[in-house]
């Protein structure tokens, strides 16, 4: 069954500019993982976060353990983007999260994991968009 989509464009443009809209992201994010929701395979969230861009985007990003990698990795994604769809029973910030959730955490990296960036303290970093 196909979800009826509940925000318009304009809706959806408001709502990512706010200045609540990371947050929204964030908590939402944490409460998917948190709920035990589904996700592709069983990564765990270890920790996340917001940071700022200079121009006020907000930035999130998101450490956790992948069941096939041994690394700890960290990912950070812009959020200045649509989420792919938002149905009736979820907010933007909701759906957003959720597509961050599986189709990036939970999804394995395949020949991206060779590309990571490692930090001073063992975290294994990549970015959305892909900067490589």
């Amino acid at each position: 069954m196909i979800a009826a989509v509940a925000w318009s464009q304009e809706e959806l443009r408001a709502e990512i500019s706010s200045p609540e809209w990371g947050t929204k992201v964030l908590e939402a994010l944490r409460r998917h993982f948190s709920e035990g929701r589904w996700l592709l395979e069983p990564a765990v969230l270890i920790d996340s976060g917001l940071e700022y861009e200079a121009d006020g985007t907000p930035v999130l990003f998101a450490i956790y353990d992948h069941p096939y990698y041994d690394r700890r990795i960290g990912l950070r994604h812009w959020l200045n983007d649509f989420p792919m769809s938002v149905s009736e029973e979820r907010s933007p910030a909701e759906a957003k999260a959720e597509d961050i959730a599986v189709f990036e955490i939970s999804e394995p990296l395949g020949r991206w994991a060779d590309r990571l960036k490692e930090d001073k303290d063992g975290v294994w970093w990549w970015t959305w968009p892909l900067d490589w």
